[in-house]
């Protein structure tokens, strides 16, 4: 293979070079092991405790809201709120220990055993949590709070509520972590153990030498291919080596970085962070965001630790830098769901209690509006109360639309008619204000296994989200084209643009820059997009325009079929 000047570097190095450096890598990836699977531990369960108060929370809401009038209706409420499915079980508690209500009707008015735990929690507000084993040997994470509640028919008021939830693929997922870091820990040790067998074989020089050549070729080629980024720096602070990971995260042209002054190299927040590993002798892991000119700017996990060698004499520095931008962007997904399928249940549970006294409201209204004459004020004020009722039974509907699960009647669909029939639709209103409506099909397009009436309400949306942007006229274009495995779909305008303070919450629902809007339409049209598979998102600047995509991949949608 070809080496350049910093494979050079490792392939003329001493093997116990190799080893040190290998030994120093797999304590740290130790060091680095440990704490993250702490640190796991710690958000797995403080991640659980607020998942579990957010069910008691929206408990405690739902019974403020309906007005529980028997036992039966309170048994009813703890059995609808434990068929979430994080939810595993969920159960009341008196004072005296018995159990008032549970989602298994087989358990209430039996003892609960730990009233010990129980009587400690006295005071409303106060929660906690404790891992419970069950008797089929599952453990559970179990949130319990007392509510500063009263229930009318039910003998012990204001009892304490236990929430269960199955810790296992949570640790689950620690745990994989973990396995991987201890391969990567392997990978290390095996490059230090071929370090110390070439050291033996050294004694026949041709042998020995291909050998040591092959151990050290292997060793570079690892550290280079690590995952995370690597720089080492001597003790006259001049870099030695360099990974392309590193050079990427950074955004530093590889070519001729080694030997050069580390202080006008790595950016300042990083290299800064040597005088305080120094200064205390640990090892020092913090989390900064670098701003690349390739990724922009990127949240890296830093960690710098003091090289000592052999005699213990210090060497130079290891720094190792780990991209978190993925798993931030996982955490906000997960954060987002979990979001939107506590209001999804929330809105599910009220809306129908909502809209029946709407119904009872807008008939009176109608009926005390028809006393009054024609064009009085009292008739026109009967009115204005209609209209805002049915505002608001539109309202009530897009929440059931959000809040219903996303059961897609998949059919074989041409992209190109569904354009054209929706843009059909809409046309009209585009020209009377104004509006240039083109479109660009390539042609021929593959076929899409598509809910056509969903899919094509995400299009209304975004046609009507891009005409009222458009306030003094402007173009319409819609765009759809086949991009490597996927069909792309592009509404584009030359409206207002999107704000940059607005764009990070434009999918979250109830959020709108509209005076009428009710803020679900996008959040809808994510949650279709979601369903068939796709993806949506968009690029917009101020004052020049807004495009949305649209992606519907094609391997997935083969994996509909039947």
């Amino acid at each position: 293979m070809n080496f350049n000047k910093t494979n050079r570097l490792m392939v003329s190095a001493s093997p116990w070079i190799t080893i040190g450096i290998s030994f120093v890598l797999m304590v740290i990836i130790l060091f680095q092991t440990i704490m993250m699977y702490n640190r796991e531990k710690e958000h797995v369960g403080n991640h659980l405790k607020e998942k579990g108060a957010v069910f008691i929370k929206s408990f405690e809401t739902d019974v403020k809201a309906g007005m529980l009038s028997n036992q039966a209706a309170l048994q009813r409420l703890v059995e609808r709120t434990a068929s979430h499915p994080d939810i595993s079980y969920l159960f009341l508690v008196g004072v005296s220990g018995k159990i008032l209500a549970h989602n298994n009707q087989k358990m209430i008015g039996t003892q609960r055993d730990d009233t010990a735990r129980e009587s400690r929690v006295t005071q409303p507000g106060n929660s906690g949590w404790q891992i419970v084993k069950k008797e089929n040997s599952t453990r559970y994470f179990e949130v319990y709070k007392p509510l500063a509640l009263t229930f009318p028919g039910v003998a012990e008021n204001r009892p304490v509520m236990f929430i269960g939830m199955d810790v296992r693929p949570f640790e689950q997922a620690v745990n994989e972590d973990l396995q991987h870091n201890i391969v990567m820990i392997a990978i290390v040790f095996l490059v230090g153990l071929a370090g110390i067998i070439s050291l033996f074989w050294s004694r026949k020089v041709i042998r020995s030498r291909r050998l040591l050549q092959d151990t050290r070729a292997f060793a570079a080629e690892t550290i280079a291919s690590l995952p995370m980024g690597i720089i080492i720096v001597d003790k006259r602070r001049h870099i030695r080596y360099m990974n392309d990971t590193a050079c990427s995260l950074l955004g530093i042209n590889i070519s001729g970085i080694t030997d050069k002054i580390a202080s006008k190299v790595l950016p300042e927040e990083i290299w800064h962070l040597h005088t305080i590993a120094g200064a205390n002798g640990k090892n020092l892991e913090k989390e900064i965001v670098v701003d690349s000119e390739k990724s922009g700017p990127t949240p890296i996990s830093v960690m710098v630790t003091n090289i000592f060698g052999q005699a213990g004499d210090f060497i130079g520095f290891l720094f190792i830098l780990k991209d978190l931008s993925q798993i931030r962007a996982l955490e906000l997904k997960i954060r987002r769901k979990e979001r939107l399928a506590a209001l999804g249940t929330l809105a599910s549970g009220i809306a129908h209690e909502v809209r029946n006294p709407l119904s009872s409201i807008k008939g009176y209204a109608g009926f005390f509006g028809s006393l009054f004459e024609a064009g009085s004020d009292n008739r026109k004020a009967a009115q204005l109360m209609v209209e805002e009722i049915d505002r608001v039974d539109r309202v009530i509907s897009e929440l059931l639309e959000f809040a219903r699960p996303a059961d897609l009647q998949l059919h074989p669909t041409q992209p190109d008619l569904l354009i054209k029939n929706s843009l059909r639709i809409i046309r009209h209103e585009a020209e009377s204000a104004g509006i240039r409506v083109t479109e660009k099909i390539d042609a021929p397009l593959p076929e899409l296994h598509l809910d056509q009436d969903r899919f094509s309400q995400v299009l209304l949306n975004l046609y009507i989200n891009a005409i009222q942007s458009m306030k003094h006229g402007g173009d319409l274009t819609v765009d759809v084209s086949v991009k490597e495995d996927a069909v792309l779909f592009a509404v584009s305008d030359t409206g207002e643009g999107i704000s940059p303070d607005d764009q990070a919450a434009v999918f979250n629902p109830y959020y709108t820059t509209k005076k009428k809007g009710t803020g679900l339409g996008l959040a809808i049209a994510h949650k279709i997009i979601e369903g068939h598979n796709g993806t949506i998102w968009f690029e917009s600047i101020k004052g020049k325009g807004t495009t949305f995509f649209v992606s519907i991949p094609l391997k997935k949608q083969q994996r509909k079929l039947p």
